[in-house]
């Protein structure tokens, strides 16, 4: 009797160990992201959407609807234009319809149906770029948001 007692210790113990190795390689891959941020911080002096994608560093307007497509995840013409508005202080639609045209060309952002015609969201490939820029291990085979 004593000996299985001893035995199911040993499980319980191997059991919290393996926990505890689990929850430290959690940690430990947290404090690599955060020291990451912290280098790209000290290197570029702040973390923005060009350092992702680079391709749209020298045009505000294009950076500035990247933007807003990170805060919204999907919007129509009018949605984008609206909020580059009051970001902007100005905007219109024929705009917003050009630079999205040339996102759509250069594989930043694509173009999916709607409830009222189309909508435009980044791509999946910027959004994982992203997300490995910041250390988040979250794979989008798993969400349909992108």
């Amino acid at each position: 009797m004593p000996d299985e007692d001893l035995a199911r210790e040993v499980q319980e113990l191997k059991k919290a160990l393996e926990e505890l190795r689990e929850s430290f390689a959690v940690v430990s891959q947290m404090a690599q992201a955060y020291l990451r941020l912290i280098n790209i911080y000290a290197q570029y002096g702040g973390l923005s959407i060009d350092l992702v994608v680079p391709e749209v560093r020298s045009d505000p307007i294009a950076r500035e609807i990247v933007r807003i497509l990170f805060d919204l995840k999907r919007a129509n013409v009018s949605q984008i234009a609206r909020e580059l508005k009051g970001r902007r202080g100005k905007a219109s639609r024929n705009t917003v319809r050009a630079k999205l045209a040339e996102l759509r060309e250069m594989g930043i952002v694509v173009e999916a149906p709607g409830e009222r015609g189309k909508v435009y969201a980044l791509s999946r490939e910027v959004v994982k770029k992203w997300l490995e820029m910041i250390g988040m291990p979250i794979r989008l085979d798993h969400t349909n948001d992108y």
